[in-house]
């Protein structure tokens, strides 16, 4: 029996980038292809020669030869083209592969090469058509010197992170041909390459070329370098010294500066905005220079102006162009949304929201006077979002980003667009910034206009509730109403659903019953409705996480959707259990983990009654896990599948196991240790900690529960107390409620500690402040782990304390914000609000089980909740 080895697909390119699969399905995150066109690169639809496989993964079409045996890494090549190049590109050089019997995948579609390259595309998948996999460093050399001819002289976006060949569009890095993965002291897991002596560590993608710390470049890669350096040597650096990133998107960057002056000193300070050539491409065709040219042309049409800013040099360094323009201190007004939001604190007063209030409404009727200017001068502005407006510390707003101004009936048309501030009927003209300013009167509120794309007959559910929460003019909610209402749609749509659709319109009345009636039916309605069981790569749709991990997973995948409906007792379908077995059993990479692999699909299949195919799927999985501790991907959750199972079983092989996952998990709590990588439930030490509450219940070894405590006080530390009292997880400068990421994950586990030492008083209060960041009333997503779904559940999990009731039902039914008709049933807007989403992580699955917890019943979250609390079930 031999093992196949293939390159890994490009699984890195779907992590936060959830545009890019919002394309195609007007409902669900899905690949980005040409479903309506059909249409396919032309040598995608050749078959493969004699002795080669083929065979399409995701975006990439692969050609491999039968007897081809990869290494797990080494050199690589990518090939660039421009999108009108693209098809010739690669045909040419796939002849050159099969004829030199060179492994290679190439995108499928001329639609994903250009979203690929498109201004908000990941920067480091950018720029690739092609991969070229070369067995050995002589090898290398040989296709570039047989490639580099054939393509000499051709026009390329460049692939930043990688090392260009020559002047052509050949680009050479470093990394993992099969898909392998590690987890890092931040606890995020990332694909993996080897160290020398086996570890594995980060495949880095760096947006500059550097090479793994032990390897040495061979010949051909020092020559290289060496003439870049030479080259280097003779071009003129930047004219202004570089203090600090703002920005960055696939076009380039935007740069807080100072000019050099002549005696090697700096000047005051400019923002310089970079553009990178071929790249950047908007709907289109148009690339990152081409708007540049744009924006600075405006700047200076515009001057004068007050909320512009001043156009200061234009120049060219090494093949990027920058502007540097007048810099304006202050911050976005998404910034400002974020901080000062009164709707994002727990309980905020009377007087906070009415001076919250004064001042949205101040920066509304500023910009109003903004759009006014840039109209009469002929211009309209094009691209206005909470981003591209800047509010100044004395209280005056500035307009940023003026790269698709243009003047209406002589300019072409904008085809770049913020999601959630255009719609159909206003993508052109001065329309155009009159709609997205009406989204603003809302967005300043309530920051949902993204959801109107998926039922624009939201606008009088959101309308009614800025005016429930805010002390706004009754003309401006009616601005709101009459500016964002599509043509053709009748008043009050979405406020008073007629009688057959309340039990499924985000309207509707079961948002605000106490109970669970109605609800829960009308989310499994629309689960069901949206099964694919036909489909092989998904059975359930959600985040674009689930389109590249077999399916099967427990947090995107169908093991979590029929979790979901299992423990809340809705009916699972025969065929979708089925479905999951299928998916568990064909998956190549025997990925482990509890939510994010098959130890995950194990555990449900055991729940569903099907111990055969469980204990196959685990012994796939293994009963060992890499460097990884966390509940996720890691030892935390692969050791509460091995202890739920050993429970079920008895067997001696789980027992012991689970012995070496708890002296591991011990060991890393160890004071004189480094504390765990992560933080919070599903990355940090508070997943480790309900690993050991897990024994503990069996054991009643108080030393489990001296563990537990020693791990959760780890990720207390990473969190910080509000004035008010509230207490979030800090992740960089962003303090998270959440459950899957924030304080929430870690409140759920703490309470289950303080059940059996109610006298920690250290622990008690911080349990109180993360039940007060709950309360929270503006939270963007709806989903369990990164929004609303994971605070209810949090709070109903402590339905015992003083006033929690009241505090559960506005939680509840405020999910009404989230929620979208689809088919007979009830939706939920996935994360990022681009599309819907069922998964349990994100979607109606989450919610699902949120409000069965809201009504009464034990929270069932594999690993996070103690079985003993579900009721009756082992």
């Amino acid at each position: 029996m031999t093992t196949e080895k293939r390159p890994r697909k490009g699984v890195d390119d779907v992590k936060r980038n959830h545009h890019m699969f919002a394309g195609d399905d007007p409902h669900f995150y899905d690949h980005p292809v040409d479903r309506a066109e059909k249409r396919r690169f032309a040598a995608a639809d050749r078959p493969a020669p004699a002795g080669w496989r083929s065979h399409q993964d995701g975006s990439w079409f692969f050609l491999t030869p039968e007897r081809a045996e990869l290494p797990d890494q080494g050199w690589k090549i990518h090939v660039s083209a421009v999108p009108a190049e693209a098809a010739e590109v690669i045909d040419l050089v796939s002849a050159y592969c099969l004829e030199a019997g060179l492994p290679h995948k190439f995108l499928a579609t001329p639609r994903i090469h250009h979203l690929n390259n498109s201004k908000y595309a990941r920067r480091g998948s950018s720029g690739k058509l092609m991969t070229l996999y070369p067995a050995d460093e002589a090898r290398l050399r040989t296709v570039l010197d047989g490639l580099g001819p054939l393509l000499a002289g051709r026009r390329a976006p460049y692939v930043l992170g990688d090392l260009r060949w020559q002047d052509g569009p050949l680009y050479l890095r470093y990394g993992g041909f099969l898909e392998r993965w590690c987890t890092p002291e931040n606890g995020e897991r990332v694909l993996a390459i080897a160290a020398p002596d086996g570890t594995l560590v980060p495949d880095r993608r760096d947006p500059y070329f550097t090479l793994p710390p032990w390897l040495e470049a061979p010949e051909c890669v020092a020559e290289q370098l060496r003439a870049d350096e030479a080259a280097a040597a003779g071009q003129p650096g930047l004219p202004y010294a570089i203090e600090r990133a703002l920005h960055f998107s696939n076009g380039g960057g935007v740069y807080l500066a100072r000019e050099r002056d002549g005696d090697g000193g700096e000047g005051g300070p400019v923002v310089l905005r970079e553009a990178r050539p071929l790249a950047g491409l908007d709907g289109a065709g148009r690339d990152a220079v081409d708007r540049l040219r744009t924006e600075a042309r405006a700047l200076r049409a515009l001057a004068g102006l007050e909320f512009v800013p001043r156009l200061i040099d234009e120049f060219t360094v090494w093949e990027h162009h920058y502007l540097a323009e007048e810099y304006v201190e202050g911050e976005t007004l998404r910034q400002f949304l974020a901080r000062s939001n009164p709707l994002t604190r727990p309980e905020p007063s009377a007087e906070d929201l009415a001076r919250y209030t004064a001042r949205a409404l101040d920066i509304i009727d500023q910009l109003q006077r903004a759009v006014d200017g840039i109209h009469a001068r002929g211009y309209a502005f094009g691209d206005l979002h909470p981003a591209n407006v800047l509010l100044r510390p004395d209280g005056r707003i500035c307009l940023v980003d003026f790269e698709v101004a243009h003047r209406p009936g002589l300019d072409p048309e904008p085809a770049v667009a913020c999601p959630g501030f255009v719609a159909p009927h206003a993508l052109s003209g001065f329309a155009r910034d009159d709609y997205a300013l009406d989204c603003i009167r809302l967005s300043l509120f309530l920051p949902y206009t993204m959801l109107l794309d998926l039922d624009p007959d939201k606008v009088d559910q959101l309308a009614d509730a800025m005016a429930e929460f805010f002390p706004v003019p009754a003309a401006h909610t009616e601005r709101v109403r009459r500016g964002l209402r599509r043509p053709g749609r009748s008043a009050g749509a979405g406020r008073t659903p007629d009688a057959g659709r309340a039990a499924e319109h985000p309207g509707g009345r079961p948002f605000d019953r106490p109970d669970a009636e109605g609800l829960p039916g009308a989310l499994t309605r629309a689960i069901r409705a949206a099964a694919t069981p036909q489909r092989a790569d998904r059975l359930f749709p959600g985040d674009p996480a689930g389109l590249n991990d077999g399916g099967y997973t427990l947090a995107h995948g169908a093991a979590g959707v029929l979790h979901a409906l299992h423990s809340t007792g809705q009916d699972v379908d025969e065929e979708h259990t089925d479905w999951l077995w299928r998916a568990a059993r064909r998956s190549r990479d025997r990925r482990p983990g509890l939510y994010d692999g098959l130890h995950g699909a194990a555990l449900v299949l055991h729940r569903l009654g099907r111990g055969p195919e469980a204990w196959e799927v685990l012994q796939r999985a293994g009963t060992t896990s890499p460097g990884d501790l966390s509940l996720r991907s890691g030892l935390a959750g692969l050791g509460l599948v091995l202890h739920r199972l050993h429970r079920a079983t008895g067997d001696g092989g789980l027992r012991d196991a689970l012995d070496r996952a708890t002296e591991r998990l011990a060991a890393a709590l160890d004071p004189a240790a480094p504390p765990p990588a992560g933080a919070g439930l599903l990355t940090g030490p508070s997943g480790i900690a309900a690993f050991f509450l897990h024994l503990h219940q069996d054991s009643g070894d108080p030393a489990h529960l001296d563990l537990a405590a020693r791990a959760l006080r780890a990720d207390l530390e990473q969190c910080r107390t509000s004035e008010e009292g509230a207490v979030n997880l800090l992740d960089g400068t962003r303090l998270l409620p959440y459950l899957g990421n924030g304080s929430a994950g870690t409140g759920l586990v703490l309470g289950q500690y303080l059940r059996h030492r109610p006298d920690d008083e250290e622990l008690a209060r911080a349990l109180d402040g993360i039940l007060l960041a709950a309360r929270a009333r503006l939270v963007i997503f709806g989903g369990l782990f990164h929004g609303r779904a994971g605070l209810l559940a949090l709070l109903a999990e402590h339905r015992d304390r003083p006033g929690a009731a009241e505090r559960i039902a506005r939680q509840r039914r405020l999910l009404a914000w989230h929620a979208v008709p689809y088919r007979d049933g009830t939706a939920i807007a996935g994360d990022q609000l681009h599309r819907l989403s069922t998964d349990l992580a994100t979607g109606a699955a989450g919610v699902l089980l949120a409000v069965h917890a809201a009504a009464g019943a034990p929270l069932d979250l594999p690993g996070a909740t103690l079985p003993a609390l579900v009721a009756g079930r082992p």
